[in-house]
């Protein structure tokens, strides 16, 4: 039996009826999924509804760690080739006719350098679920170019995520450690200090001041 990957993420209600991928991505709810890209091959969106920060084993939010669910639309080419693996690998091909896309949870961890991929789903048009990997793989930020379509991805969330890192903060399930909130508020201060608090350029010198000098 399919199950719905994450109906209240997607909100699958608003999408047409047996859409195909090319109309399905003009049906993705705007103020859910934030677009940062469009390949040859697929079109790349992020959740910033369901964005947030990871918490360790004590219940505090660890604010190095992003975890954001993700999703990506195919072309034609991208669902042959996708098919074309499976029946490589000899995997199931059970309702990959219908092939649209696929969700992933993606763990950002900003200290380590790492996007762990916790999570791939391959989603038909109607956004079911045809198979799921868990641990699907770990993907080294400095091992991506900066023209890299991924690595412009993840730069995408990592900058929504500070300038949003409040909303994450209240959307993460758990608690923010007084140094953490220390670190934050110092942060907000400094922002917040006048520009003219700069220390002053010394005045120019006037022209016929320095010629009378140099006379």
């Amino acid at each position: 039996m399919q199950k719905k990957w994450g109906a209240a993420l997607l909100l699958c209600g608003v999408l047409l009826m047996g859409a195909r991928p090319t109309s399905a991505a003009e049906e993705i709810p705007k103020h859910i999924y934030e677009w940062v890209q469009s390949t040859a091959r697929q079109g790349y969106y992020f959740n910033k509804e369901q964005i947030h920060y990871a918490t360790d084993a004590h219940g505090y939010i660890d604010l190095t760690k992003i975890v954001v669910p993700t999703l990506r639309i195919y072309d034609d080419i991208q669902i042959q080739d996708v098919v074309s693996k499976r029946r490589w690998r000899m995997l199931p091909l059970d309702g990959y006719s219908d092939l649209a896309g696929a969700a992933e949870y993606l763990m950002i961890d900003l200290s380590a350098g790492v996007v762990h991929v916790t999570v791939h789903e391959d989603l038909d048009s109607m956004w079911g679920t045809l198979s799921r990997q868990e641990n699907a793989k770990e993907i080294a930020l400095a091992d991506l170019s900066d023209k890299d379509v991924e690595k412009k991805f993840f730069d995408a969330i990592i900058s929504y995520a500070t300038a949003h890192q409040e909303e994450m903060i209240k959307r993460s399930r758990g608690i923010l450690s007084d140094a953490d909130r220390a670190a934050l508020e110092a942060k907000k201060e400094k922002l917040a200090e006048p520009a003219d608090n700069a220390p002053e350029k010394p005045a120019k010198k006037d022209k016929k001041e320095k010629k009378k000098k140099n006379k």
